[in-house]
């Protein structure tokens, strides 16, 4: 039997449910702010990332609370409960009954290093969960890293000539579409240099890429401040 909760992960107060209603609403959601299916339709987005080898991004909201604890608390606590409520908010906020859902969900792969120290790869978790809910299947092999430092201590331009060699991609199966899925997409190199890869051997291929957050530039919502 599934016990209740009893504490929000976010303010630590009552809540039946992980987070509690207050702290959902607090979120800044995309959709709710009027940025709805494809994100690259929105300039002030789509020029803030790379996507030259795929051409539709779905994400739940920006880099920045909630999202930032939640994705912190699954990559550095282990705390894979964050991760099941970060894939039940994309599904609720960026599926749709009229979304074109693709035919497997490909996880951005770690490195291994980085996996023995962490345990998981938080975008597979991640993948589960959405695959789960949306009864799509979840291709763990399908790429593997292999060098390269971490993109998160490197500059754009850095990113680029890392990953160039980073990934071997490999997918057996048929596949007309497929979506790479992520926690966080920071400047969209390692999506793209994934994507292309892809292309290379389906160039027909429909590519999708699925992430929590955006990393963005410029703020796409302002956040309202109160005033005690």
């Amino acid at each position: 039997m599934e016990l209740p909760n009893f504490a929000c992960l976010l303010c630590q107060q009552y809540s039946d449910h992980p987070i509690c209603e207050y702290c959902k609403t607090d979120t800044c959601f995309l959709a709710n702010a009027g940025y709805k299916d494809n994100l690259l339709f929105y300039p002030q987005i789509s020029r803030q990332f790379r996507h030259s080898g795929y051409h539709t991004l779905y994400a739940c909201g920006e880099y920045q609370w909630p999202f930032t604890d939640l994705i912190h608390r699954m990559k550095f606590h282990r705390c894979l409960t964050s991760a099941r409520i970060l894939a039940n908010w994309f599904v609720e906020f960026c599926i749709h009954e009229d979304t074109l859902l693709p035919d497997c969900l490909l996880p951005v792969p770690v490195h291994f290093r980085r996996f023995v120290g962490r345990r998981f790869n938080q975008a597979a978790v991640i993948a589960r969960h959405i695959g789960n809910q949306i009864d799509r299947p979840v291709c763990y092999n399908w790429a593997h890293r292999h060098g390269g430092k971490a993109q998160h201590t490197l500059t754009r331009s850095q990113r680029l000539l890392n990953l160039r060699s980073a990934f071997t991609t490999s997918i057996t199966a048929d596949y007309h579409h497929v979506a790479i899925i992520d926690d966080v997409l920071t400047t969209g190199v390692t999506a793209d240099v994934l994507a292309k890869q892809l292309r290379t051997q389906q160039p027909g291929l429909i590519i999708d890429v699925w992430v929590i957050a955006l990393s963005t530039q410029k703020p796409l919502v302002q956040r309202t401040k109160w005033v005690d």
